[in-house]
């Protein structure tokens, strides 16, 4: 009788140390994919940076912008600035904000800097979805790095297809940058310690 109390103790002590093993893994698992998001979205935001900078500075320009103004702006040299930008007859970048704006974005297109953010969305999806059936006691976290999720996908689609004014634009970006950085902070907090 002894024998079978101390068999049944201890299978029962592995299968808790084995569930205690797939926590601590998803656990694992979930902040990575957060942390993924949160690089990502620095990524994002750095491209969205990029196109309000050169929007404002079009806009300021009240006019054609010479080339090695809008090289000294951006921080690109002579052949990135007349391969991707509209030049025109006279040698000037024309003052069309949407034109640059697609222009610096065919620019980030070339040098992957998008395919860069898109191929780590694709690979942060496939990583939320495998953290689909969380563990007891991990679901509020769960639920959050879902909303984490959205509102990274929703900054990432600014930087696919940027639109609305300025104002409009910027006051998005700095929502959405708010919301992640929120969200983030709120996953550090709702996982279950150790």
């Amino acid at each position: 009788m002894r024998k079978r109390l101390l068999i049944l103790l201890f299978i029962t002590l592995l299968t808790l140390l084995g569930c205690n093993d797939k926590t601590d893994e998803y656990r694992e698992e979930l902040l990575n994919v957060a942390d993924d998001i949160l690089s990502n979205s620095a990524e994002v935001e750095n491209i969205l940076e990029q196109y309000s900078r050169i929007w404002n500075f079009t806009i300021k320009s009240n006019g054609a912008i010479l080339v090695e103004d809008m090289m000294s702006e951006m921080n690109l040299d002579r052949n990135d600035i007349e391969k991707h930008f509209t030049i025109n007859a006279a040698g000037n970048i024309p003052d069309d904000f949407s034109l640059n704006i697609f222009s610096l974005q065919d620019h980030l297109r070339d040098v992957g800097k998008i395919a860069l953010i898109e191929e780590t969305s694709r690979i942060i999806r496939d990583s939320v979805s495998e953290l689909n059936n969380p563990p007891s006691g991990f679901d509020n976290a769960f639920n959050e790095l879902l909303d984490l999720y959205d509102v990274s996908e929703e900054y990432l689609e600014m930087a696919l297809n940027p639109t609305g004014s300025l104002q409009s634009f910027n006051e998005n970006k700095n929502r959405l940058s708010s919301d992640i950085l929120s969200k983030y902070k709120r996953i550090e907090v709702l996982v279950p310690s150790e």
